[in-house]
């Protein structure tokens, strides 16, 4: 017989007097079964609990159990067949860029093969959108990265939110200044992801002012037209980025402390 996880026992979805509808409670229960698989409370081919233990658990119907267990199918997280239960899939079957994967994983401790995996894309796609940008950027489009570069300046050191905000509205920016369709979209759905990887990478940085100084050498030759110069400064800016994931692998960590520096 298949093993079931066990994990602590879950609070129970609290609807605080209202009479929510199917679709809130599905929400809520996918949202916490679905932190549960992405941080490992579920381990990967698990079996998750039945229904009515689940049921029980969250104090849910089977009817809004079951639609959200379909949420989760649907994303990849999940693969339920009858009388066999529902298997949390490997994660290589999980689809990490859906938004709402995005914002569950946000809520959770960062995911270092993720981060890792999400740097290497980004060493490929970033330094041609640099390049892409310094022939391409409009006025409004050199704006919103100096806009970001200003609020990363502003930012204090101890507010990790403040900085990684600032930090993926500059990425985002030159996603957009492309003026790529593919890349200026890609902004709108790695926005999120790129927050969760610098939720790991910010404090790891040793060298607070070589990464403000880098992100502004990129922003200068987007705006001077300098399109081979804007992608090897962008290629440098995420070997710094690199660098610092690469710290924290050898380190063992799996999250940032907050406070310290930042990096790209």
């Amino acid at each position: 017989m298949a093993k079931v996880t066990k994990i602590a026992r879950l609070a129970p979805i609290t609807t605080e007097g209202a009479h929510p509808s199917n679709a809130s409670l599905r929400d809520k229960v996918a949202s916490r079964l679905a932190r549960q698989i992405l941080s490992g409370g579920y381990a990967q081919g698990a079996l998750l609990p039945t229904e009515a233990q689940l049921g029980a658990e969250f104090k849910v119907s089977r009817t809004a159990l079951r639609e959200a267990v379909r949420t989760l199918a649907a994303k990849g997280l999940v693969e339920s067949r009858q009388r066999a239960g529902t298997r949390v899939l490997a994660s290589e079957d999980w689809n990490r860029l859906d938004t709402d994967v995005l914002r569950w994983m946000g809520e959770i401790e960062p995911d270092l093969d993720f981060v890792r995996g999400l740097t290497e894309a980004r060493q490929i796609l970033e330094p041609a959108a640099a390049e892409m940008a310094a022939k391409r950027a409009t006025a409004r489009n050199l704006a919103a990265i100096e806009e970001a570069y200003d609020a990363m300046c502003a930012a204090k050191l101890t507010d990790l939110d403040a900085c990684a905000v600032a930090d993926v509205a500059f990425h985002v920016a030159i996603l957009r200044a492309s003026r790529n369709p593919v890349l200026a979209n890609l902004g709108n759905v790695i926005g999120a992801a790129l927050m969760n990887a610098f939720r790991l990478t910010t404090s790891a940085s040793v060298n607070y002012r070589k990464t403000l100084a880098a992100h502004g050498e990129v922003f200068e030759a987007i705006r001077m037209r300098q399109p081979d110069v804007a992608r090897s400064r962008m290629q440098a800016l995420l070997g710094i980025a690199t660098e610092d994931l690469m710290r924290i692998a050898d380190a063992g960590t799996s999250a940032p402390k907050r406070g310290g520096s930042r990096s790209s």
